[in-house]
């Protein structure tokens, strides 16, 4: 990778199809998540999820911000590629794990209802700073497709995606906060993690085989190449 590419001009570098990708990953997103979500609301019975210890964590109302932090956890991921055929890839790895995740949501319906109420019971002694973040999170997802944590999933993808890259432990840091912040909100139980960072390997060792790994080495040798288009292996 060239000296330029490590600067702020990386986010710049196919910039146009790095956008055209992220609106791609967005619309799968939305086609995806909140259909099986409305669609689980009526389900007649839900999985339970184990209780562990770390399901005792206290609310913590200011990690909500690290919580939304996600979506850009997503985008940096992207813009942060040196090229247009990592780029790709990367889309490849995130859809992959889309599929296993939206299939879990499917086949195992999840609710987070005892969470919600656990917060709807603090929720008019937050400052209205917390409170106002809180009601637009639940108002715009419901407390269904749970397991495994979409949010964990991407950013695994994320950090997998750039693990040869320099902002490895900046991306896995991240991370480890938003798995975090998942508990301290309220939104997620421990075990949604795990199952997340399996979705999100596995995802991007499916991806890996067809497509290739964003920055693996066959990507590095492809960056000088004019013809970026993603193709298989």
């Amino acid at each position: 990778m060239s000296e330029q590419q490590t600067t702020g001009s990386l986010l710049l570098i196919d910039w146009r199809d790095k956008l055209t990708i992220g609106l791609i990953n967005l619309a799968v997103w939305l086609a995806g998540y909140f259909p099986l979500n409305a669609l689980q609301s009526r389900a007649e019975h839900y999985y339970d999820i184990p209780l562990t210890p770390l399901d005792a964590l206290p609310l913590l109302p200011w990690t909500i911000l690290i919580y939304g932090t996600s979506v850009y956890n997503n985008a940096l991921g992207l813009f942060q590629l040196p090229s247009k055929r990592a780029a790709w890839r990367y889309l490849g790895a995130l859809l992959c794990a889309y599929i296993i995740n939206f299939a879990c949501f499917f086949l195992l319906p999840t609710t987070i209802i005892s969470l919600r109420e656990e917060v709807a019971a603090v929720v008019p002694e937050m400052s209205s700073m917390w409170r106002w973040q809180f009601e637009l999170t639940h108002n715009a997802d419901g407390p269904y497709n749970c397991f495994p944590s979409l949010h964990i999933t991407n950013c695994v993808v994320v950090a997998l995606a750039h693990w040869r890259s320099r902002w490895r432990y900046w991306m896995l840091g991240w991370a480890v906060l938003i798995a975090f912040s998942t508990l301290t909100t309220k939104q997620h139980f421990f075990y949604d993690i795990p199952g997340g960072i399996f979705v999100g390997v596995i995802g991007t060792l499916i991806a890996g085989r067809i497509w290739g790994a964003p920055l693996g080495p066959a990507a590095e040798a492809d960056e000088s190449s004019d013809d970026q288009r993603p193709v298989v292996g």
